[in-house]
């Protein structure tokens, strides 16, 4: 990370380091500032745990999100009554909220890693990334999510019982895991 910017150029897959699947995926994504504070607050909790990912298992090896989204996340959309899913669909719901906010689709584009937008033209006279409608719809994005929370916890406050802690657990899920609106 370098102030607003966090460099994408390496993942992990099944528990393993590895570079990014193509040249595309290497690339630069504005971070909101409500992001930003949720990273430094995951960085503190990891460093000081001595661990050097930035989410980890419990020995520091980056974590298994099969295994992750098996354990843990399963559970979680059972209970709410939620079909089970990927984390490729924080991606799908990441590309529609652009959509729905207007993001130019090369931003778009150009913030998930894809190599083509589908149109020849944009493609080749598009022109290398601009950093401004990136950092843009990283403050769309944000401002969205975070109405979403804020109307969840406030509605949160109404419910009885069990389904206002299964909503604190997803509140809990995205505050803990800030990047996978970024998948």
């Amino acid at each position: 990370m370098d102030g607003e910017r966090l460099t994408v150029n390496q993942s992990v897959w099944a528990g393993k380091e590895q570079s990014p699947k193509t040249i595309s995926a290497l690339r630069a994504v504005a971070l909101s500032p409500q992001l930003l504070t949720l990273l430094w607050e995951q960085i503190a909790r990891q460093t000081a745990k001595k661990h050097g990912f930035l989410f980890s298992s419990r020995t520091g090896t980056p974590r298994d999100m099969n295994v992750f989204r098996k354990r843990k996340m399963g559970k979680l959309l059972k209970s709410l009554e939620i079909p089970q899913a990927g984390f490729h669909a924080f991606r799908h719901f990441n590309v529609a909220l652009m959509d729905a906010l207007r993001v130019p689709l090369k931003t778009i584009q150009e913030r998930i890693g894809h190599a083509l937008t589908g149109s020849f033209t944009l493609d080749v006279y598009g022109g290398k990334p601009e950093w401004e409608p990136n950092r843009e719809a990283a403050r769309l994005i944000a401002t969205e999510i975070e109405k979403a929370v804020k109307t969840v916890e406030s509605n949160r406050k109404t419910l009885a019982g069990g389904l206002s802690e299964v909503i604190g657990s997803l509140i809990g899920y995205w505050r803990g895991n800030p990047l996978c609106f970024l998948l």
